[in-house]
């Protein structure tokens, strides 16, 4: 099977926007994108304010989830970190995709440097993301976990090698070259 999409998926914290980034430095004719900045374009172009992601309607995430599957659909090497990614291009058969996972306290670490700020902030968001977005992709698509690993190719656990390690894990598994 030749891969012309690869999606990094995972929960807050999991290693998806690096991983992301370390693939896409690997791959140089694919092109990277990150759905939490092109959900903000989305928002914004609509003059919406994505401070308040959980208030925004149900129609405005399908509509923008639409047009994350519409662009893995048409654009050839591309890869897109997201934490819907992996289940919305499950039906995909040229999308690899993979799932990223590490323990609750790494997540917790990497969330404090990441958003600069304290443990007890850290661990109430992430509890709360986590939350919210199972609640809502349940709400939404009628889907009980996005986490499922029958929905990707690859589970990586993110928590003891690094970004490039793991690219190249892809890259090997996906069955692409250098």
């Amino acid at each position: 099977m030749i891969f012309r999409a690869i999606t990094i998926s995972g929960e807050v914290g999991s290693g998806k926007s690096s991983l992301a980034k370390a693939l896409a430095a690997l791959l140089p004719s694919w092109r990277g994108v990150n759905t939490g900045q092109r959900f903000r374009e989305f928002c914004n172009s609509r003059g919406m304010s994505i401070q308040k992601v959980s208030l925004l309607p149900d129609e405005i995430h399908k509509e923008f989830d639409a047009s994350q599957l519409e662009l893995l659909r048409n654009e050839p090497n591309i890869i897109v970190e997201g934490r819907l990614a992996g289940w919305l291009t499950r039906e995909l058969e040229y999308v690899f995709r993979v799932f990223c996972f590490a323990p609750f306290d790494i997540r917790v670490k990497r969330y404090m440097v990441r958003d600069e700020v304290s443990r007890s902030n850290a661990i109430a968001d992430i509890e709360y993301r986590d939350k919210r977005d199972l609640e809502k992709f349940k709400r939404i698509y009628g889907m009980e976990d996005y986490r499922a690993s029958h929905f990707y190719h690859l589970q990586l656990d993110t928590s003891n090698r690094s970004p490039i390690e793991l690219a190249k894990l892809i890259i090997q598994e996906a069955g692409l070259t250098l």
